[in-house]
């Protein structure tokens, strides 16, 4: 362990939040080893290796073997994933459900963190990640807020199964944080039954993640537009999403796919679009908000 959490020494120690896992007093970096090294800033890349840890314990990835096994189950629904051929009846295997944690929710939390570095500069009321399944985006969101001190929101995961909701809850659990969990369907508008849930809270939502969901549905833009006018264009989307080209001898590509079709959508509502790339280039997320001026 790096940290000794119960150590009164320790900065901070009860009030911590509890994902913060970094080393601590010196008896506990003695006791670590850890004494001649400079302690991490707290951050999602600094929490995630321990983090992960605590939540892979007692679950079909808890080893090495069983993780390679359930990531290979995994590969079989996101080969479906991949081509929208997937239905609900996919995600009904647990095993193979934690193999694309074990495979994809580190990455999915790094990007999430990435973008909300440039997106998270005030406090929101309610934040809803659809398509969020493992809540590795809404983590990132936690710990950005506890780091900048900014108050908590509500948290909420929108999925269209709910077969999510057990890891999620875990998630949510271990940050110290509970995630609400509720049936939407990013294909149908708010005023579906497949929404009801989502409509009952649309007006205090201000924030949308929209987590790797667009590519794999055909990119339907009528819930978004709802949840658009539902807050008043005052609404900041995160479309977090893959199918993007790599930049070619260090020049950046344009936008191709569902993040192309959110940038000629958001002109058609009035929205600014802004780009993020990852460290490459290659661009991973648009962020739509209210002033109208585009850079992406």
């Amino acid at each position: 362990e790096h940290h000794l959490p119960q150590c009164p020494q320790c900065p901070g120690y009860g009030s911590r939040p509890s994902w913060y896992l970094q080393a601590g007093c010196d008896r506990c970096r003695a006791c670590a080893g850890l004494q001649d090294r400079t302690p991490q800033v707290p951050s999602v890349e600094a929490m995630l290796p321990r983090f992960l840890q605590r939540l892979y314990e007692n679950t079909p990835v808890a080893d090495s073997t069983l993780r390679k096994q359930a990531q290979e189950k995994c590969a079989q629904v996101q080969a479906k994933m991949r081509k929208g051929y997937q239905v609900a009846s996919d995600f009904s295997d647990e095993e193979a459900l934690w193999g694309y944690v074990s495979a994809k929710f580190a990455t999915r939390a790094r990007m999430a963190a990435d973008v909300l570095e440039d997106v998270l500069t005030a406090p929101a009321r309610c934040v809803v990640a659809l398509g969020g399944g493992p809540a590795a985006e809404l983590l990132s969101f936690v710990v950005l807020c506890d780091v900048r001190s900014l108050p908590r929101p509500r948290l909420v995961v929108g999925e269209f199964v709910d077969y999510w909701k057990p890891i999620a809850t875990k998630v949510g659990e271990l940050a110290g944080a509970p995630f609400e969990y509720i049936h939407c369907d990013v294909t149908r508008g708010l005023a579906e039954e497949a929404n009801g849930a989502l409509a009952a809270l649309a007006a205090s939502v201000d924030v949308v993640i929209l987590s790797f969901v667009l590519l794999e549905t055909g990119c339907p833009t009528v819930l978004i537009r709802d949840l658009w006018e539902a807050s008043q264009r005052k609404l900041v989307v995160i479309a977090l999403d893959a199918g993007q080209p790599q930049p070619k001898q260090g020049n950046l590509r344009d936008l191709a796919g569902s993040l192309r079709t959110l940038r000629s959508f958001s002109r058609e509502i009035g929205a600014t679009c802004t780009r993020a790339d990852d460290r490459k280039g290659r661009a991973v997320a648009v962020v739509l908000s209210g002033s109208g001026d585009a850079n992406c």
